[in-house]
């Protein structure tokens, strides 16, 4: 009943789907996917959605989403826990959204990580104790191993892609860069720039378990100290590791992490660090080999204190969550004005195009090039933009007239744009905030909005912000006078 109920509520609610899965929230995107949670029932998944800029990108998505399925296909196949689980994929997903209209997606439905990202943790904690890092760095070089076993390798390693099943053991998921390669590859040399290897970016060909144990090393130390080892293998603190400097790379760690170590790091953890980061992936150290580490076989944390330590953030993980679900809303919003505002100057092009083919010069539609320079220029559009009607009453000083609402609103912009008053355009409504003071006195505002009255009568309305009645008085005669000469010119110039 309960299940019924919730479904009646998310169905009221026109929340989107996916595949019969209600879209409950946003989990996390990259450049070229986005992850959202899908639940149906008591079941919840996470959906990986590939994102696909026009048609012609299509095939080319297609086999990216072939390629990350084959290659988790083969790690599922041998019910081992630590990878994320398949559940499904398509290249005609059936995406319903809010608003009822039917989409098709490119994309998987995958094992939802309840706990979230080891990502989200270390921003959270800062760092892992000790005892924490060495149990995930154990199951982390597991999974390796498994993964090698089966010549397959990651290549895009990092906290962000390690996700944390219901009792925090550790999963790793995005297999989107994955290669599975019996020798050394020699076609991809891509990935994280902070966790890849020299040879990735010396682009040689490379063994991809050995890159994934470098990218391992970073991964450690993030969890040890709550930073990089070095920003990236161009960087000057990696540098000395190519020249064979340890002890003055070390010197530098333990400055910079004396209130972590104060008798700077241990000989162990440096030894397996060095050895994982070694510039030569012939002699870097294997997953297999990190496990027999010293470091790595010393006391580690069980799942029960992992549980106790990770449960206290919850709530502040979930905050977190929020807070980078809202900042990708406002970024696809602005994604989506800009392509709004986009279209609307492709419009106005093509009806400028069209009246020049009737015999309508551009000297003959000169609105046309106004709004396109003032939209470019205050970067706004008309489309979502509300024209509130007005309560048929007389006001004193009313602008009332006969036009076009986008043409008199640009009229409006231009004559407030050539004193260089103008403080605000407003989003949603034929409404702006402008300057009525000079430079050098006091700042004070009024607030314009153009409204609709019967039939095709427009009105503008103005309201005083200050105290200066005799200004507000004149800029009101001022506006009059530049909306009638600025419709007496177009009229001549149609003429």
């Amino acid at each position: 009943m309960q299940d019924e109920n919730q479904v009646n509520q998310m169905e009221e609610e026109g929340i989107s789907k996916c595949e019969g899965y209600y879209i409950i929230k946003y989990l996390g995107h990259g450049a070229s996917a986005v992850v959202k949670l899908g639940q149906k029932g008591h079941e919840q998944v996470a959906i990986k959605l590939l994102k696909v800029k026009n048609e012609q990108e299509r095939p080319q998505k297609i086999q990216k989403l072939q390629q990350e399925v084959q290659i988790l296909e083969q790690l599922n196949n041998h019910n081992y826990d630590g990878i994320v689980q398949l559940k499904y994929f398509s290249d005609n997903l059936t995406y319903i959204k809010k608003n009822g209209q039917i989409v098709n997606k490119i994309g998987m439905i995958l094992e939802f990580g309840e706990k979230g990202s080891m990502n989200s943790y270390l921003l959270t904690l800062k760092r892992f104790n000790e005892q924490a890092s060495r149990f995930y760095f154990r199951q982390l070089m597991t999974a390796l191993v498994y993964m090698k076993g089966l010549n397959i390798c990651h290549l895009d390693l990092k906290p962000d892609n390690i996700l944390f099943d219901s009792d925090f053991n550790l999963k790793i998921a995005d297999f989107g860069f994955s290669k599975q390669a019996n020798g050394l590859i020699n076609d991809f040399f891509g990935g994280t720039k902070n966790y890849m290897a020299p040879e990735l970016w010396d682009r040689i060909a490379y063994d991809g378990s050995k890159v994934d144990v470098f990218a391992a090393a970073q991964i450690l130390f993030k969890m040890i100290t709550g930073c990089f080892a070095f920003k990236n293998c161009q960087e000057q603190l990696y540098i000395l590791i190519q020249q064979n400097d340890y002890a003055q790379f070390w010197n530098i760690q333990n400055n910079t992490h004396q209130t972590l170590f104060p008798q700077g790091f241990p000989d162990d953890f440096k030894d397996l660090i060095n050895r994982m980061i070694d510039p030569d992936f012939n002699r870097r150290i294997t997953p297999e080999q990190c496990l027999q580490h010293p470091w790595t076989m010393n006391g580690e944390a069980n799942l029960y204190q992992i549980q106790e330590q990770f449960n206290n953030v919850q709530e502040r993980i979930n905050q977190q969550l929020k807070q980078q679900e809202e900042e990708y809303q406002r970024q696809q919003q602005m994604r989506r004005d800009q392509e709004r505002a986009d279209q609307e100057m492709r419009n106005l092009l093509q009806q400028s195009q069209q009246s020049y083919k009737s015999g309508n010069s551009q000297k003959k539609n000169p609105m046309i090039n106004k709004k396109r320079q003032l939209m470019k220029k205050f970067k706004f559009t008309f489309e979502n933009r509300v024209l509130k009607k007005s309560l048929p009453t007389k006001m004193i000083d009313e602008i009332l007239i006969y036009d076009d609402p986008k043409n008199l609103f640009c009229s409006i912009i231009e004559h407030f744009d050539k004193c260089g008053k103008i403080i605000n355009i407003h989003e949603t409504k034929y409404k702006l905030n402008v300057n009525i003071m000079e430079n050098d006195q006091e700042k004070q505002e009024m607030l314009i909005e153009l409204k609709k009255l019967e039939g095709d009568k427009l009105r503008v309305e103005v309201l005083n912000l200050g105290d200066d009645f005799i200004k507000f008085n004149e800029e009101i005669q001022n506006l009059k006078q530049s909306i009638q000469q600025q419709r007496d010119e177009v009229q001549i110039q149609q003429q």
